[in-house]
């Protein structure tokens, strides 16, 4: 070749080189931008622009070195620190310590009500000698009145011996441009902190220009037109000035008919809507699976109610990415583009007609380029695995290039044990050691200690969790924004599975990630067969996962760990009401039953006189729980009749107690039809 040519082209590389550097260095990211970013669904669909790695700090069990050694599902995953800092004479406990750019995306923790002192939190950014944030600890995650309930919120509280226990969730993100450490220092030096932290955090490229977040930024509103702005927008659905609309409906017949919707031309689905009935309702949101085919190649192959995130019962809730609804319509979010051709379809694998009362597509144009990545979603199932044995179970692994963006969990738990003592492993682009190890699978889904309460918000939800401490149905689910994982060659994501309970469960989960037109995952090749397998539900209705559905005064909560006598160790209290109050709650089947009811209320010197009424019939009136210790007691009528579907349970609060003292409480442990 020509020097001289040769020349000509190595200067016009390095000009082209120069220009892209210098387009990342004059695109900041600070706080606005991420919180546009989070905004954004469309983001979701789309190759990073600006280059970064989802990384994670835990205090997950530094036993855990790797799988073949022991130590590797170690379950001591508290109060585990990078090191221990000493600063003007105090002691501060260091979570996380990593160079920048980057930014905090997430940050939950816990912390046992009985044995922590609520110390401070402290972030240093870029080497500072003075934190940028500093304060208790609480009033930074969880209860942050500069950020708002949608990006800093506890979940799923519970009493417990005068303590409240719950996740705390933090989602402002917090840029830095050189270096971030986090510390915690003690309240109380006589107290042994028991403190579990995940913080998700981005890495960039190091010529990426990132805006360091300023101490007093909080103080001074400056973000909060933005955070406003975004707690308006992160729960309406997506629009858009060129929107269609597709739908159809109509019956699909037993063992493989299916219903499709097809979509022409370089578009996105940005909304899907469903709503099936059916004489087993249960069994047909498991056996119709949901299909998603673009341009000729199948990306989603799920049943229809793990997709939606509410498993195989209907259990309302709502997050900036799915709704489900009490009258069984289910809607989802992800935006989903193509270049000339999109098929959705739904084929009922089950042994019933399954009626398809809505189905619904709304879809706008969208800009196909190199950086779009095609919607996908896997199921995997595992029907009755036992549980001592402690193992990992494979979530996805997926080759090829995309992005990670969220999952469901599904299960059945057949014990009176909690079942998810295990931590998630997600390995990135052929890691050895995964760069995401969690400390417990109810604090990857943003709550903690096995709480039953369920609860919804924009990034984690738990629609059910009647079977966290007793036999029965849970469903968890995480939907990523800014944590979002980007993998370039490959992401295998596990779970560790394990409690010390000898027991059966059958374990389900839904994985949501975007790929290049060559990504793939493992799909499951019998997925007709499993979805046959007759779902799980109890007949047994536990006081704490009962659903209310109205109450005239008064609070109701989760009382935990009253003592061993108690199911599962929960009950339902409503306290603080007067006379005359009720609270109305609804009881669901699964089928219609008639035979013995079994109700086990709580018992003590502040309990009430209450009439039950069940679906408008008298069955216990004037019902006096007053006692003189705390403690459960059981009522049955030989005959009584449930129907299928929900039925309402009225409690009436009839006044004073025996001992002419004003009755503030009622509790129920359970109740259940034999």
């Amino acid at each position: 070749m020509n020097i001289k040519l040769l020349r000509i082209i190595v200067l016009a590389l390095l000009v082209v080189s120069g220009c892209q550097n210098k387009k990342i260095n004059q695109e900041v990211i600070d706080i606005y931008s991420l919180l546009n970013e989070m905004m954004d669904r469309d983001r979701l669909a789309i190759w990073p622009e600006l280059p970064y790695k989802t990384l994670q700090v835990s205090s997950y069990s530094r036993k855990s070195i790797a799988k073949n050694q022991e130590g590797w599902y170690d379950n001591n995953d508290a109060s585990q620190f990078v090191r221990i800092d000493t600063i003007q004479g105090r002691q501060e406990f260091v979570l996380m310590d990593e160079d920048g750019p980057g930014a905090i995306v997430r940050f939950w923790s816990t912390w046992h009500a009985q044995k922590f002192s609520m110390g401070t939190l402290r972030f240093y950014f870029d080497h500072s000698q003075v934190p940028q944030i500093e304060g208790r600890i609480d009033q930074i995650i969880s209860a942050n009145k500069y950020v708002g309930k949608e990006l800093s919120q506890p979940t799923s509280p519970f009493l417990e011996n005068g303590g409240w226990f719950s996740g705390h969730n933090l989602y402002l993100p917090l840029p830095y441009a050189k270096h971030c450490k986090v510390t915690y220092q003690k309240a109380d030096e006589k107290v042994d902190d028991v403190l579990y932290y995940q913080i998700n955090y981005r890495k960039y490229d190091s010529n990426i220009s990132v805006k360091t977040f300023q101490k007093g930024d909080w103080e001074s509103d400056k973000f909060q037109e933005k955070i406003s702005k975004l707690n308006e927008v992160i729960y309406k659905t997506p629009v858009s000035e060129n929107s269609r609309h597709i739908s159809s409906n109509g019956s699909i017949d037993p063992n493989g008919d299916s219903i499709s919707l097809h979509i022409n031309g370089n578009r996105v689905i940005r909304q899907l809507t469903i709503k099936l009935s059916s004489e087993n309702l249960e069994q047909a949101l498991r056996s119709t699976v949901v299909k998603m085919t673009f341009d000729g190649k199948q990306t989603v192959c799920v049943p229809v109610g793990d997709f939606f995130g509410t498993g195989y019962k209907i259990s309302p809730t709502r997050t900036w990415l799915n709704v489900v609804e009490e009258n069984g319509l289910l809607s989802i979010f992800f935006p989903m583009p193509f270049k000339k051709l999109g098929q959705v379809s739904l084929y009922n694998y089950g042994n019933q007609v399954v009626d398809v009362e809505k189905f619904e597509l709304i879809h706008s144009p969208w800009k196909w380029d190199d950086q779009s990545l095609y919607f996908h979603a896997n199921w995997r199932n595992y029907s009755n695995i036992k549980t001592s044995e402690k193992r990992d179970i494979n979530y996805v692994h997926i080759s090829g290039k995309g992005k990670y963006v969220g999952d469901v969990l599904t299960l059945f738990n057949n014990s009176y044990e909690w079942w998810g003592e295990g931590d998630e492993k997600i390995y990135v682009d052929d890691e050895t050691f995964p760069s995401n190890f969690g400390t417990g699978t109810e604090d990857y889904y943003g709550y903690a200690w096995c709480s039953v309460v369920n609860f919804s918000s924009s990034f984690v939800a738990q629609p059910i969790g009647n079977g966290n401490r007793s036999p029965g149905l849970t469903v968890n689910s995480r939907w990523r924004s800014l944590d979002v994982i980007p993998f370039n060659k490959s992401l295998k994501f596990d779970m560790e599975l394990w409690h010390w309970d000898k027991t059966q469960m059958d374990y389900s989960p839904t994985t949501f990630w975007y790929g290049t037109e060559k990504a793939t995952a493992n799909e499951i090749d019998v997925i007709e067969q499993e979805v046959k397998i007759p779902v799980k539900l109890s007949q047994r209705f536990e006081g704490e996962g009962i659903k209310v559905e109205s109450i005239s005064g008064g609070e109701i909560i989760v009382e935990a760990f009253l003592s061993y006598e108690w199911s599962a160790r929960n009950h339902m209290l409503w306290r603080s009401f007067n006379k005359g109050d009720k609270l109305d709650v609804l009881v669901y089947s699964g089928e219609e039953t008639q035979g013995e009811l079994k109700a086990v209320f709580t018992t003590g010197p502040e309990y009430a006189k209450v009439d039950v009424i069940l679906n408008g019939q008298m069955i216990f009136q004037d019902l006096d729980l007053n006692g003189q210790k705390l403690a459960p007691k059981t009522f049955i009528i030989p005959k009584l009749k449930i129907r299928k579907g929900n039925n309402r349970l009225r409690f009436v609060i009839k006044g004073m107690n025996t001992n002419n003292f004003k009755a503030s409480k009622f509790g129920c442990d359970f109740i259940e039809i034999n």
